[in-house]
């Protein structure tokens, strides 16, 4: 006889509970109602339309459903906001974390209130878009217990905080583990006597210790950048002969998308070790003083931030545009709502819309695809040219090309 469909999915979350030590079939079962936790064969996946992640029962295999700027969009937040769960976990570094976030609510009795959201890693960066919609709930936020999860901890505060969400941050200080999960499988049935109220994780009291930082979380919010700048510059520094300048913007981009308030020092120290990290394959007659005066005018260049541009894309994808001419060519269609917002957010201004922002936004293979639907939308009267940009040549730096929309801004509602 054929099992059920009850049966089979019983199975498959004993095998899971199984595998995954700490995690009881309780929880499992409460992640699958919630639509958070899907099984197939020997792979399980924590994820939502939003977003996931799938991995392997055995083994260390792994794969994100998403890349590029939706790399960085969070699971369960729908949940959150279906449900309109009021006391939220936030868990940055990935799906056997959150499961573990969801067994210690579980242990406590308040499951079935709290939402579980997940980030992918410590390289999330939150989307201004998703903060918001964590306005009105009690978030506490986790991180791994090293170094980059202090940091990402640090620059998600700051990003709540800058929209006006209360959180508090889980404390360390009293456990060595590297993360929650090894944590949860450490503790067996029984969590240690000072997570005996798992409600006063919430909101920790002022002065309190929070990820390897003293301070409250005012202070937290207000501090520029942690003091490894190191961690902080390690995408951006140069790892090939003439991209100098790009790397350069792109580190400035990151900074005002962090804090746009950074001081003088730490921006000095941050030039500091971009410039000594990347000199290798800088020009031979770089200049530190003189590269670092080019970094500050290219911080007052900054159009868009990484959360800006990541909440201007998706817009364009749930806001799509009708352009008669353009009837068929769905790339085309789908990069003229892009440049709609990009200019909503650029305001009277003509905006920027990179080839390798285009490449990501419509998953594109090659970057000349992205050229060209960008010569499509100029020669359809979709957008308009207002400087023509060129590229970086030794001794001669390279400008982007500046945009202006020409169509009605009224799609969007």
């Amino acid at each position: 006889m054929e099992p059920n469909n009850s049966s089979v999915e019983s199975n498959e979350i004993n095998k899971f509970c199984n595998t995954l030590h700490g995690v009881s079939p309780d929880t499992a079962q409460e992640m699958v109602q919630r639509g958070l936790l899907h099984f197939e064969g020997d792979r399980w996946r924590l994820g939502d339309s939003n977003n996931g992640s799938t991995r392997r029962l055995y083994g260390k295999w792994k794969r994100s459903d998403n890349s590029g700027l939706d790399w960085h969009r969070l699971i369960g937040l729908d949940d959150v906001v279906r449900n309109d769960r009021r006391q939220v976990v936030f868990v940055l570094e990935g799906s056997k974390d959150a499961l573990a976030a969801a067994e210690i609510a579980h242990r406590k009795g308040v499951l079935e209130k709290v939402g579980i959201i997940c980030a992918l890693g410590s390289g999330y960066r939150p989307i201004e878009s998703e903060m918001r919609k964590l306005r009105g709930r009690s978030v506490l936020l986790i991180g791994d217990n090293d170094t980059a999860g202090a940091e990402t901890v640090e620059i998600v505060s700051r990003a709540l905080i800058g929209v006006g969400i209360e959180h508090g941050v889980w404390d360390w200080s009293m456990c060595q583990h590297k993360d929650l999960y090894e944590f949860l499988a450490s503790s067996k049935s029984v969590l240690p006597s000072f997570f005996t109220k798992f409600s006063s994780l919430f909101l920790p009291s002022k002065g309190s210790r929070v990820q390897g930082f003293s301070g409250s979380r005012q202070e937290i919010g207000e501090r520029s950048i942690s003091v490894s700048f190191a961690h902080f510059v390690a995408p951006f520094v140069v790892t090939k002969k003439g991209t100098g300048n790009r790397k350069s913007f792109d580190l400035a981009r990151a900074v005002i998308t962090t804090n746009a308030n950074t001081c003088m020092d730490d921006l000095k120290k941050i030039h500091h070790e971009w410039f000594s990290a990347s000199q290798p394959l800088l020009p031979l007659d770089a200049d530190e003083s003189q590269s670092f005066q080019t970094f500050l005018k290219q911080l007052r260049c900054v159009r868009f931030t990484n959360s800006s541009l990541a909440a201007a894309c998706e817009r364009a994808r749930s806001t799509p545009v009708f352009i008669p001419s353009l009837d068929g060519n769905v790339e085309a269609t789908k990069l003229a709502a892009l440049c709609r917002e990009l200019q909503r957010d650029a305001g009277t201004r003509a905006f920027i819309c990179s080839v390798g922002v285009v490449q990501q936004f419509l998953g594109l293979r090659w970057r000349e695809q992205a050229r060209w639907l960008l010569h499509q939308l100029e020669l359809n009267g979709v957008i308009e040219c207002v400087d023509r940009g060129a590229p970086n040549k030794p001794g001669v730096k390279g400008k982007p090309t500046l945009w202006r929309y020409k169509l009605s801004m009224a799609a969007l509602k």
